[in-house]
C-alpha cells in the first residue's frame, strides 16, 4: 500500500563503473587489499590513480559470517573444493546472485566479496560456534565486529568514505544529501567524521540542538565513516576494545547483549562530547578541518549540531586526532518503533531516507520473519515474486470487511478483571483484585494491559473465523488490519508504551502482525495469508480491486471499511471501487456450505466479507476430522506460543495472549456467537490449550469460571 513516494531508491551514480560479477578469494598468506579489487575492476591504474572510465561510487555486498568459513556446527562454510574453483566457476556460480543481479540492473556499481581483505589473525581468523543464530554467541559476534572494522578501514585507507548499512536497512531516499550537508540544517554534519543512527524512540529528545542522544543508543546500522583521521582514529579505538575483549576473555556465554555496536557506543561516552558551537571550541574545531571563520555559520538557528572530542585518540600511523560525530535524525534515519508502532512519518512530509527494521519480533535462526512481515506491510518488500500475487495461482483471495472489535461489543458487559490473562503474577492485592473484581472492560484505564488482552480476545476469534471460511473457500487470507491496546516490549512497559516511547504515545494504535503473533509460526504451518495492504502492493495486479465479489447474510448491517492506517505521509488509503457483484447467504449458513453458494461467483479473484456478517455464520468445516485439524493449527497460531508478559506496575504483570475456543468436532449452529460467550468460552479453554499456563496459581482457573 505505498504511496508513489515511498518505494526502495535506486541510487543513480552518473559515473558509476557497472562492474560485473567478481570473486576474490583469499590467499592464506597474501589477503587481498582493496586498491587490488580497484585495479581488477578498472577503476584505479597501479600506481593507485583513478582511471579516466572509472566511477568514485562503490556498492559492495559483503558476506561477512560466511566469507572467514564460519564453522556453525551444521558443516557449513567453505570448503577446500570451493578455493579451488577457476574464476570462471566463480563467476557462473555468482551471477546468480539476486542481490548483484539488481545492483546491476539498477546501474549501480557493485561488487560481491567472498572473503574481506583482513590479516590473519589466531584471535579472529577461525571463528567457530555451535549457535545457529550466531548473535547469542558473544564471542563469535565480537570476532565478526573485528573483521567488519578492518573491512571498513580498507576502505578508509584506499580513500573511500564509507556508508555501511545492515542488511535489515530500507533505503527509501537518496541519503547523499545529508552526509554531504546539503539537505535542510544539516551543514554542520557535512564536517563530521562519522555519523550514526540511534535507536530513540521519542522524537522530543532529537531536535537539532538536543544532546541526549548521547545517552541512547547509538545503532551502527546505518554508519558514515568520512575519510578524515578522526575516522581512523575512531576505527582503530572501536577495533582495539573488541580484540582486548577477546583477549582477555571476559566474553562468556551469558554475555549475549555484547557485540561491536556495544563496544561502539563504550568509546562514544568515552569520548566527552562537546558541541562545536561551544564557546572555546568553535574556531578550535575549524582549524582543525581547514575552514576560515565564517565560512561555516554557526548560528543558524535549527541547524543540526555535531560534536568534537575532548582528547584525542591515536592514529595507527602515529600521532592522534580529535573525532567529529554526531547522531543522523531520527525521523529521517527511523527505527522500527518510530516507523511501525508510532507511525511518525504518516502525520509529517516527506517519507524516512532509511528505515531500520528494529524492535521488532519473531526472527528466528533461520529466517527474519517479523522484518520481512513489516516490510511486507508496508509495501516496501520487493522480494516476492509475481505468483505472490497471482489469484489463480493462490486460489483467489478473501478479504475481510469492517473492524474485529465493534466499540460496542462490550459495552455495558461486566466480567472479572483478569479473564483474558493467562497467567497473573505479582503481590497478592494485585493477584487478588484481577482473579475477583469484576469490571467493565471498556471503562479499564489505557495502561491496564487487561484492556489490550481482553479486546484482543474478540479479535482472535475474529481472526480465527476468518482463517476457516479461507480455509473451507480454498482460499488465501489478506489479513485485516490488526489494532493494539498496549505496546509490546522485551523490558518493562510503562503506562502500556515502551518507556522510551513518548508518554502521549496513542493508544490504542495500528500495529504489526509481530506484535500480537509468533509469525514464523504461521510460516512453519504454511498458512496462506497476504499483508493487509497486498492489493495496493505495486506488484498487485491494478484489476484485483476491482474484482471483488461481496459476501452479505441475510438481515446483517452494512459493514464499513476498518480504519488503517496510510503508508506514507498525506497518502491516505485510496477508496476501492464498489465489488462487481454481491452474494447472499442465510445467518446460520455452514462454511463448508458457502463455497457452492456462491455460485459462478466461486472464482471471484477476490471474496470480501463483513466482520459483522462472518460472526453471524457457523464455523463448521463440513466433518470432525476438519473441524479437528484446524483446531490443532489454530492452537500453533492464536495462543500464548512465546507468551508475551504485560507489566501494570512494578512487578505486577499479566501474560497473554488467549487463545479462541476451539470450534469443536461438531458446532453448535443454532446461536450465533456475541463476544460475552467468546469471553466466557475462552477463558474456559485456556487449559485445553496451555495447561502450564495457569502456574504459580492453580486455582486461578476454576475462581475465572
Amino acid at each position: 500500500q505505498p504511496s508513489a513516494t515511498l518505494k526502495p531508491h535506486k541510487l543513480k551514480v552518473p559515473d558509476a563503473t557497472i562492474v560485473k560479477v567478481l570473486e576474490l578469494t583469499r590467499q592464506k598468506k597474501s589477503p587481498v587489499r582493496i586498491n587490488t579489487l580497484l585495479e581488477r575492476l578498472g577503476c584505479r591504474n597501479s600506481k593507485g590513480a583513478w582511471s579516466e572510465k572509472g566511477g568514485k561510487d562503490l556498492m559492495v555486498i559483503g558476506r561477512i559470517l560466511e566469507s572467514q568459513g564460519v564453522a556453525q556446527g551444521d558443516g557449513t562454510g567453505d570448503s577446500e573444493d570451493e578455493e579451488d574453483e577457476t574464476e570462471m566457476e566463480l563467476s557462473a556460480r555468482l551471477s546468480k546472485s539476486e542481490l548483484q543481479r539488481r545492483c546491476d540492473e539498477a546501474g549501480v556499481g557493485a561488487a560481491l566479496l567472498k572473503t574481506p581483505p583482513t590479516p590473519t589473525r589466531e584471535d579472529v581468523a577461525g571463528i567457530e560456534t555451535s549457535w545457529r543464530y550466531y548473535r547469542m554467541d558473544p564471542k563469535a559476534f565480537t570476532q565478526m565486529g573485528v573483521l567488519k572494522v578492518d573491512f571498513f578501514e580498507e576502505f578508509v585507507r584506499a580513500g573511500f568514505d564509507v556508508l555501511a548499512s545492515d542488511l535489515d536497512v530500507t533505503w527509501v531516499r537518496d541519503p547523499r544529501p545529508w552526509v554531504t550537508g546539503q539537505a535542510a540544517g544539516m551543514q554542520l554534519l557535512a564536517h563530521a567524521d562519522v555519523l550514526v543512527s540511534t535507536d530513540i524512540a521519542n522524537l522530543a529528545l532529537d531536535t537539532a540542538r538536543s544532546e541526549r542522544w548521547r545517552y541512547a543508543e547509538v545503532n551502527t546500522g546505518v554508519l558514515f565513516l568520512r575519510n578524515t583521521n578522526g575516522t581512523r582514529a575512531l576505527l582503530a579505538a572501536w577495533k582495539r576494545k573488541m580484540l582486548d575483549e577477546l583477549t582477555a576473555g571476559r566474553l562468556r556465554k551469558d554475555s549475549w547483549g555484547f557485540n561491536d555496536q556495544t563496544y561502539f557506543n563504550m568509546i562514544v561516552r568515552a569520548l566527552g562530547l562537546q558541541g562545536v558551537q561551544s564557546q572555546g571550541v568553535w574556531r578550535q574545531w575549524l582549524a582543525e578541518r581547514g575552514l576560515a571563520d565564517g565560512e561555516v555559520d554557526a548560528s543558524r538557528e535549527g541547524d543540526r549540531s555535531v560534536y568534537r572530542s575532548r582528547s584525542a585518540l591515536p592514529l595507527p600511523s602515529g600521532g592522534s586526532a580529535h573525532i567529529t560525530l554526531t547522531a543522523l535524525p531520527a525521523l529521517e534515519f527511523s527505527g522500527g518503533h518510530i516507523y511501525f508502532v508510532q507511525h511518525e512519518q504518516l502525520a509529517r512530509a516527506p517519507p524516512p531516507v532509511a528505515l531500520h527494521t528494529t524492535y521488532q519480533f519473531s526472527d528466528t535462526p533461520a529466517y527474519t520473519w517479523g522484518k520481512r512481515q513489516r516490510l511486507r506491510e508496508a509495501g516496501l518488500w520487493r522480494g516476492d515474486g509475481d505468483e505472490y500475487f497471482d489469484a489463480a495461482r493462490s486460489g483467489g483471495f478473501l478479504r475481510l470487511v469492517g473492524p474485529l472489535v465493534e466499540p460496542g461489543s462490550l459495552e455495558g458487559v461486566k466480567v472479572r478483571e483478569g479473564v483474558a490473562a493467562v497467567r497473573i503474577e505479582g503481590t497478592k492485592g494485585y493477584t487478588d483484585r484481577l482473579m475477583n473484581n469484576v469490571v467493565d472492560p471498556t471503562a479499564l484505564p489505557e495502561d491496564n494491559p487487561m484492556r489490550h488482552l481482553t479486546f484482543d480476545v474478540l479479535q482472535r476469534a475474529a481472526l480465527r473465523d476468518a482463517l476457516a471460511l479461507a480455509r473451507a473457500t480454498g482460499r488465501t487470507l489478506l489479513l485485516p488490519p490488526l489494532t493494539c491496546w498496549c505496546d509490546r516490549y522485551w523490558n518493562a512497559l510503562q503506562r502500556c508504551r515502551m518507556a522510551e516511547a513518548p508518554r502521549e504515545m496513542r493508544l490504542p494504535f495500528a500495529c504489526p502482525m509481530d506484535h500480537l503473533f509468533d509469525v514464523h509460526l504461521w510460516e512453519e504451518q504454511e498458512v496462506p495469508v497476504r499483508a493487509a495492504s497486498f492489493l495496493y502492493h505495486p506488484q498487485a495486479n491494478a484489476t484485483l480491486r476491482g474484482a471483488r465479489v461481496r459476501l452479505r447474510v441475510a438481515g446483517g448491517a452494512e459493514a464499513a471499511e476498518a480504519a488503517q492506517a496510510p503508508l506514507a505521509p498525506g497518502d491516505p488509503i485510496p477508496p476501492l471501487p464498489p465489488p462487481r457483484e454481491e452474494r447472499t447467504v442465510a445467518a446460520g449458513t455452514r462454511l463448508s456450505d458457502i463455497r457452492a453458494a456462491l455460485g459462478a461467483a466461486r472464482g471471484a479473484p477476490v471474496l470480501e466479507v463483513g466482520a459483522a456478517d462472518l460472526r453471524r455464520l457457523c464455523v463448521d468445516l463440513g466433518s470432525p476430522q476438519a473441524n479437528r485439524e484446524f483446531d490443532h493449527v489454530m492452537q500453533a497460531l492464536l495462543g500464548p506460543a512465546e507468551m508475551v508478559r504485560f507489566n501494570y506496575r512494578h512487578m505486577d504483570s499479566v501474560w497473554g495472549f488467549r487463545p479462541p475456543a476451539p470450534i469443536g468436532e461438531r458446532p453448535d449452529c443454532s446461536r450465533a456467537s456475541n463476544a460475552v460467550q467468546r469471553l466466557d468460552e475462552a477463558s474456559k479453554f485456556v487449559t485445553h490449550f496451555y495447561p502450564f499456563a495457569i502456574k504459580p496459581d492453580t486455582a486461578f482457573e476454576t475462581r475465572l469460571q
